[in-house]
């Protein structure tokens, strides 16, 4: 078993006895320093930096709001031509931002299986008997 025993007159070395039994020399003063830490973001910081990251969401998001106040603001004034293009226009910019968010995190990393598990245990069922359909 491993251990280590360390001499009373200095700190600086210590000897380690490894699982076979043979001592080893380790200098403690040379072994790696902790890692920095880092410190917590800030909510306005996280928000900041995916603001950056993903611009185009934010604008939508801004966009998608603006369409929806002015819809319901033409409603208010009895404009329903105004207020049906306002809302048609909402729902575009809902589908551009839901777009523009997929395509950050990337449509690949996406998994669009339905019942993934069944689908697997469906597809090794189909390939067993179409093995033994040759057989």
């Amino acid at each position: 078993m491993g251990g280590i025993v360390s001499s009373p007159s200095t700190m600086q070395t210590s000897k380690t006895y490894c699982d076979d039994g043979t001592p080893r020399d380790v200098n403690i003063a040379a072994s790696e320093a902790p890692p920095e830490m880092r410190r917590p973001l800030s909510f306005e910081q996280k928000l900041w930096e995916k603001f950056k990251k993903e611009p185009l969401v934010p604008i939508g998001c801004v966009a998608t709001a603006y369409f929806l106040a002015s819809g319901i603001k033409s409603f208010q004034n009895q404009d329903p031509r105004r207020a049906q293009k306002m809302m048609r226009l909402r729902v575009g910019a809902q589908f551009a931002t839901l777009g523009m968010f997929m395509y950050y995190i990337g449509v690949d990393r996406i998994n669009f299986e339905v019942a993934p598990q069944y689908q697997r245990a469906r597809k090794a069922r189909q390939q067993e008997e179409a093995g033994r359909g040759e057989n």
